[in-house]
């Protein structure tokens, strides 16, 4: 049996997580608005019943006094008042009894009386004749109680004929309105397919108002998302472009070099030229899986196991290593080093960072390389050359993977692939901190990046 609950349970289930949300959500407040008015509904019977109930009692009794007290008054029926008079002996003078009413009902003087008769109940009351007014007996007051079922009958049809209607249009207004409301959620649904389908990323979602509601949110959130999204599909893109390009000059020559030394090297000097061509086409290679590989190593990490480095030292060291290479270049390196400087971090990545800016300035650089760190409000370390500069529309996009502002203007020796800015950023960010460059061309560029300091 429990078995059998269940499996209907789940089917039920299963069937109302087909039903469309706007009918759940509409059918929901359907139902509460059908309750509402429902207890509603009872309690307004419910009160009204008692409160004429309790009307109709005091109407009675004060008819029937005041017919009591001025018999010339006296009228058979009286706002919903059977009025009859009644001598000593129980006889009736005047008026009629409503249909139904016993004629041996016993006097009550002491209070209102209800009586059940033939399927109808009555209220009644005695009141005796002044003795001033000339006649003798007393009056008795009748009231069938189904005026009072036939009013509260009126008013449960009424109440359930406006219930009904209240409920209909309250359920199409707010189907329609929920319909609109969800509009967005299916325009973001039918925009998700047909990405899915097309593969098309530039797809978003047009002419949805500024009403700053969750489901503008939404919209924004998504449109959002897809501009990332495309963001990264056409860098992903532009970097395989590039990759392809760049092996495809050392794979073709290494091809070339073999197949001439194949077929046409016959002595040991040709065949030595040609391995040291093969030798440096596969070192270049060699070296572009290497930074590839970091590249995907620093893009895979979302976070750093951070320990105390001392910055100083560090950049000290790297100081040592380029001073001897500025000498072998023929250039004048100078520096600013602040002693004591100690962050958590990561040492190797941010010596990497640093050499990355100083090979970058070497690289460029026509006598002069300016190597800056120092701690303030936060820590700044700065490379400066009198190289050829950056166009002021290439800043934006140097920190790209595999960008180059113009590679004819990197010479065969220094030739790179555009990745050791885009391992800076990659690297910076993992510290918390931002990056910036300055630049004019053929006198000055500055790249710097600045590092919290923890308290």
């Amino acid at each position: 049996m429990i078995a059998f609950v269940k499996r209907c349970f789940h089917y039920v289930e299963s069937l109302l997580m087909r039903v469309p949300l706007a009918y759940k959500i509409t059918s929901w407040y359907s139902i509460f608005l059908v309750l509402m008015i429902g207890l509603l509904a009872v309690f307004v019977i419910q009160f009204t019943h008692v409160w004429d109930q309790n009307e109709m009692r005091t109407e009675l009794q004060e008819n029937v006094i005041e017919a009591a007290s001025h018999p010339k008054k006296y009228k058979p029926f009286d706002d919903g008042v059977f009025l009859v008079v009644y001598s000593h002996d129980g006889i009736v003078l005047r008026g009629s009894l409503p249909d139904g009413f016993p004629k041996s009902a016993p006097p009550s003087f002491d209070a209102i009386t209800e009586i059940q008769a033939e399927q109808s109940s009555f209220l009644y009351y005695d009141a005796p004749i002044q003795y001033r007014t000339g006649m003798q007996g007393y009056i008795r007051g009748i009231v069938p109680m189904n005026l009072l079922d036939r009013k509260t009958n009126n008013m449960f049809f009424a109440l359930l004929v406006g219930g009904v209607l209240f409920v209909t249009i309250a359920t199409i207004g707010g189907f329609w309105i929920i319909r609109r409301g969800l509009k967005p959620v299916r325009t973001v649904a039918d925009v998700a397919a047909q990405i899915s389908l097309k593969r098309d990323l530039s797809e978003r979602i047009e002419n949805i108002p500024q009403s700053g509601d969750i489901m503008y949110r939404l919209v924004s959130t998504f449109n959002n998302m897809l501009s990332s999204l495309e963001d990264a599909s056409n860098r992903e893109k532009r970097f395989n472009a590039d990759i392809s390009h760049e092996l495809r000059t050392p794979i073709a020559v290494i091809q070339a070099e073999s197949d001439y030394a194949r077929q046409y090297v016959s002595s040991i000097e040709e065949a030595k030229e040609s391995f040291e061509n093969i030798f440096t086409q596969s070192k270049g290679m060699t070296d572009m899986v290497t930074q590839l590989l970091e590249i995907a190593r620093l893009d895979s990490l979302k976070d750093i196991n951070k320990v105390p480095v001392s910055i100083s030292d560090v950049a000290n060291q790297l100081l040592l290593t380029y001073s001897r290479l500025a000498k072998d270049k023929g250039l004048t390196l100078t520096s600013h080093i602040d002693e004591s400087i100690i962050i958590p971090g990561s040492q190797v990545l941010l010596q990497q960072a640093m050499a990355n800016l100083l090979d970058n300035a070497f690289k460029f650089a026509h006598s002069t390389v300016h190597f800056e760190v120092s701690a303030t409000d936060v820590i700044t370390i700065s490379v400066q050359d009198d190289g050829i500069g950056v166009p002021e529309e290439s800043i934006p996009m140097i920190w790209d993977r595999l960008y180059q502002v113009d590679p004819s203007r990197t010479s065969k020796e220094n030739k790179g692939l555009g990745l050791g800015l885009y391992f800076v950023h990659n690297v910076v960010l993992l510290h918390d901190g931002t990056v910036h460059v300055e630049s004019t061309p053929n006198e000055r560029t500055l790249f710097m990046f600045q590092l919290p300091i923890s308290e």
